[in-house]
């Protein structure tokens, strides 16, 4: 005899014998006629889009931030008279001029970060720091001017005098420190030669 758990009854079965009462039975019935015509029905998946990924990160960051050049181009175009006649009265008044993203203290691009560090390694002092990231036409007038599309942009007495990768080819052949930089600000004494500690 098997136990009672083994014993096999179909659910045809248990609907005809069930003490259950009638409106159970019919839902019994319903239950069993859904899941049979479920089971009979062909399923369909709905079918999911692949997920698009940019070919080249690379390209497509160059891509944006060309496109953020061109809208800062026609934001100078549009207040020419007033950014052109401002930021060259500072390139008259200022020996050296950095057109940066950022402050020299929170650079806010590698490339601006980089071009501080060059500039303090080889001790160019003082030069003016504007931030082009606090208004589209300041972007626009330093590219317009330099007709360099990225920066930083630094200009000497007046001048446009190189972007960040016209620096870096100065500063690996020590042209920059021979130009731009001096050693009365470096430390003497046991640490000669260094650069001096910064005291805020």
């Amino acid at each position: 005899l098997k136990p009672f758990w083994l014993r096999l009854v179909p659910l045809e079965r248990l609907l005809t014998h069930s003490p259950a009462s009638p409106p159970y039975r019919a839902m019994f019935r319903l239950a069993l006629a859904a899941s049979r015509g479920a089971a009979s029905r062909p399923r369909f998946v709905a079918a999911v889009a692949p997920r698009a990924f940019a070919a080249s990160p690379l390209e497509a960051t160059a891509k944006l931030y060309d496109e953020v050049v061109a809208k800062s181009v026609k934001e100078y175009q549009t207040n020419q008279a007033t950014v052109a006649t401002h930021f060259d009265a500072e390139l008259k008044a200022n020996k050296m001029v950095l057109f940066m993203e950022g402050s020299p203290d929170a650079p806010k691009s590698e490339a601006s970060l980089n071009t501080i560090k060059m500039l303090t390694q080889v001790q160019a002092a003082n030069f003016l720091a504007v931030d082009v990231l606090t208004h589209p036409a300041i972007l626009g007038y330093t590219v317009t001017k330099s007709q360099r599309n990225r920066g930083p942009h630094l200009y000497v007495d007046g001048s446009f005098y190189g972007d960040h990768d016209g620096l870096l080819a100065k500063f690996k052949t020590g042209e920059l420190a021979k130009e731009l930089g001096t050693e009365a600000t470096r430390s003497s004494g046991t640490f000669g030669g260094e650069l001096p500690i910064a005291t805020y």
